[in-house]
């Protein structure tokens, strides 16, 4: 059991000039790459097509974009707070300020997606768990607020 939290993977004040979800999937994405460009260009379509399919909007403020890719090595687990919110097409029709990425293996025999999904869902819903998390004043805070909270994953 190991955890997806990494602290290379917590950005904080990420900038959204256009305030749309398209521009924060395209700079997650970035981000989440560290100047892979193939990777980038796989993230960008995979959330994008996930999106296409319903909005990943939580509700809250909250997104969970995430995607599932073949041949990636392990689970990604991202999470970004941006400098202001974005309009995210969310199920409560609120934008978002805080987009919490799951990246897993597409591959059937690793299938480990709706577990984690499952498990930040669950964690999203506690409101007391959302308010500590929103309390965090930069990313080192976030970094070991998640790092605490959030249980091991098997991999």
């Amino acid at each position: 059991m190991d955890t997806i939290v990494r602290r290379d993977m917590i950005f904080d004040n990420v900038q959204v000039c256009s305030g749309q979800k398209r521009e924060a999937l395209r700079a997650i994405s970035h981000l989440c790459a560290k100047d892979d460009m193939a990777y980038e260009l796989k993230l960008i379509a995979a959330f994008r097509e996930r999106e296409a399919l319903y909005s990943t909007g939580f509700g809250g403020g909250i997104a969970i974009p995430h995607a599932r890719i073949n041949g990636l090595a392990e689970p990604l687990f991202a999470l970004a707070r941006f400098d202001r919110p974005v309009e995210w097409d969310a199920i409560d029709g609120k934008p978002v300020d805080l987009a919490v990425v799951a990246v897993t293996p597409g591959e059937a025999e690793r299938d480990i997606h709706l577990p984690i999904l499952a498990m930040l869902a669950r964690k999203l819903m506690d409101e007391n768990f959302v308010r500590r998390l929103r309390a965090c004043t930069d990313k080192t805070q976030l970094y070991y607020y998640m790092l605490r909270e959030l249980p091991p994953v098997k991999v």
